[in-house]
């Protein structure tokens, strides 16, 4: 039983400590390694400002970037495209 508690605290102890929390938002974001993980759509928050690199529309808002999402419908979390 003791084996059970030990092994499932290391593995949520390893999963919260691959996290980072997100600037100002408080919810747990991935690290972004070799470029964006597609999921689904995101809304863009209001006062999200648009900004153009490589004739592609991006948007930041309080430091988190947004790019268009590849299947369409939305945008996604990308890295800084720049």
């Amino acid at each position: 039983m003791k084996l059970k508690h030990l092994l499932f605290s290391a593995v949520v102890l390893v999963s919260l400590s691959s996290c980072i929390v997100g600037p100002g938002y408080g919810r747990p974001i991935r690290p972004v390694i070799g470029g964006p993980v597609i999921g689904p759509p995101v809304v863009l928050p209001y006062g999200a400002r648009p900004y153009y690199h490589g004739g592609v529309r991006y948007y930041n808002h309080r430091g988190v970037w947004y790019g268009p999402h590849p299947h369409g419908g939305g945008h996604i979390i990308v890295p800084r495209p720049y």
